[in-house]
């Protein structure tokens, strides 16, 4: 089978020959840029430096590593992340930069400063600060918890519910340069305005969930018509091209969902149905929806919504244990991730002890399909590359059904 065939039959829910390959393939499926430098090493890839793709730090995964891994899947654009274009790019939309010591490739707009003391500022990012040493920034949030807040009135909120068609066609020129070149899968990033409205930050929108439901509930009801919209328009752009569309939304933690299941369904339950059932009657891009943490409680009500691929299966995490998840959820929905929990593996565990952790969640999650291989989101800088040799050679070892 070719990678969009077997990528295709899994979304399907069809057994392929082998297990598909997503490593990269989405936002929220990768590596650190400096662990994907490592990943190159590995592979014997002599690229060009890795290419900065969102504030998470991750890479973009490019075609000679991706065909050197064996992938299957590729991330057409991330819209909303990335201010430069990943795929059918001028140079001139990358710069070099050095960070911890190592040249990257970074979006011309961005603007780095390093510290004396060796604190990396990422300027055009809030003036985000990455610690010395650390290899992740803190981007400033609402920290204010005494403060009001302004709380949208619903009757006047209009969330943007277009694209630009600037953006549409250098999405469809690129898909379409992608689907007849390769062979590859193709999945959008993040695009689409989604359901993660917050008025008042993270702690200002539990407030509003709790005080004032019903406000919370439209705003996210418009939110749903706005994507559905700008569905339609990337459908005419690159549906015929593209096979997943990838939306986030993180709602639990390592305990259980932050809010409650039983908030979540007052509030969200409905809104995702809209999203999802209408999504589905748009399109034939697959939903793929990112959302870290313990959310096992309402991974039944999500697919009851219409969720088709989920990321990134943090088997760490209270109840998402590879083998109950599969038991429980796997003849309904598309893992796409699992595969190595930077949590469950510490850095100072041998090629072996990674091998055999790898190779047992491959085997698990990927019993009569509906599993897509990938770490457990975007792992970290400090990944050995002993860990990256045991997790590829695991999945090449263990992808045969």
């Amino acid at each position: 089978m070719t990678s969009r065939e077997r990528v295709r039959a899994v979304l399907n829910h069809q057994l392929p020959d082998r297990v598909p390959n997503g490593l990269g393939g989405c936002e929220t499926e990768g590596l650190h840029i400096v662990a994907y430098g490592n990943l190159q090493k590995v592979l014997g890839v002599n690229g060009l430096p890795p290419r900065l793709d969102t504030f998470m730090t991750n890479a973009v995964f490019e075609e000679d590593v991706i065909a050197a891994m064996d992938g299957d899947i590729i991330l057409l654009a991330s819209p909303r992340m990335c201010p430069s274009r990943l795929r059918s790019y001028p140079e001139e939309q990358w710069k070099e930069q050095v960070l911890w010591g190592k040249t990257f490739r970074v979006p011309v707009r961005e603007r780095f400063r390093e510290e004396p003391d060796g604190t990396i500022v990422w300027e055009t990012a809030g003036n985000a600060i990455c610690p010395p040493g650390m290899f992740f920034f803190d981007h400033k949030g609402y920290t204010d918890l005494t403060a009001e807040f302004d709380v949208p009135d619903p009757d006047k909120f209009h969330p943007y519910d277009t694209l630009n068609d600037d953006l549409l066609r250098h999405l469809e020129d690129a898909a379409k340069d992608l689907y007849e070149r390769t062979d590859l899968s193709i999945c959008l990033g993040e695009t689409i305005t989604d359901l993660q409205i917050a008025p008042g930050g993270m702690i200002g929108s539990m407030v509003l969930m709790m005080e004032e439901p019903e406000v919370m509930q439209a705003l996210l009801d418009k939110c749903a018509d706005a994507g559905l919209k700008q569905i339609e328009l990337l459908d005419q752009a690159v549906g015929k091209y593209v096979d997943i569309l990838s939306i986030a939304h993180d709602f639990g933690d390592n305990r259980s969902v932050t809010i409650g299941e039983h908030l979540w369904r007052e509030i969200y339950k409905d809104s995702y149905k809209k999203l999802f059932t209408g999504w589905q009657k748009r399109t034939n891009m697959k939903v793929n929806l990112h959302s870290c943490g313990s959310v096992d409680t309402i991974l039944p009500d999500l697919i009851e919504c219409g969720l088709q691929v989920f990321n990134p299966v943090q088997t760490s995490a209270a109840g998402m244990g590879a083998a109950s998840l599969k038991e429980r959820f796997g003849k309904d929905v598309v893992f796409w991730g699992g595969a190595y929990d930077a949590q469950l593996i510490s850095t100072d565990m041998d090629y072996d002890a990674v091998y055999r952790a790898v190779y047992n969640n491959v085997k698990v999650l990927g019993e009569g399909g509906n599993f897509i291989f990938s770490g457990v989101h975007n792992l970290p800088a400090t990944l050995p590359e002993s860990h990256l040799k045991a997790m590829i050679d695991a999945y090449r070892d263990a992808r045969q059904y």
